[in-house]
């Protein structure tokens, strides 16, 4: 059995709950924080049972999402399949997911990916995501729709 590869990163961002997970669940904001952008069917929000994709270069469909926990402002869990896995697994063995708690300074995000260890990629996968600031990427994407949410009144 191969060592499981869980990326597992929590940072407190200077943010509100809702304001986070508006970020998270708006297909329009994936590309500014996502380490590899995802797409949806259509800009609207996505919500339970919503599938996600993750598109190579030429226009195939590598690895698919689905919503399988949906709770706004809270909690946000994406079941994951890629097509490079030899064996069907259950919907909730590899995930990537956010857990959002309000603390006295904004919102602490916590982010979760794995088990990796499915995929022949996985160990390049995980030292990427290990790497990555998506949590960073996501409080940059907030600054700046405060910005210009304040710079229009």
């Amino acid at each position: 059995m191969n060592k499981p590869l869980i990326v597992s990163k929590e940072k407190i961002i200077d943010a509100t709950q809702p304001e986070v997970w508006e970020v998270i669940t708006t297909p329009k904001y994936f590309k500014d924080w996502m380490l590899v952008p995802a797409k949806t069917k259509d800009e609207k929000a996505i919500g339970l049972g919503s599938k996600i994709y993750w598109i190579n270069d030429n226009d195939i469909v590598y690895l698919e999402g689905e919503v399988i926990t949906f709770v706004p402002n809270t909690k946000l869990v994406i079941s994951l399949l890629d097509i490079s896995w030899d064996k069907k697994v259950p919907k909730d063995s590899v995930t990537y997911e956010f857990h959002l708690t309000g603390t006295k300074s904004g919102t602490l995000i916590k982010f979760l990916l794995g088990d990796l260890s499915i995929d022949p990629e996985g160990e390049s996968w995980y030292n990427s995501y290990k790497d990555s600031d998506e949590i960073g990427s996501i409080e940059k994407v907030i600054k700046v729709r405060k910005i210009r949410q304040t710079s229009r009144t």
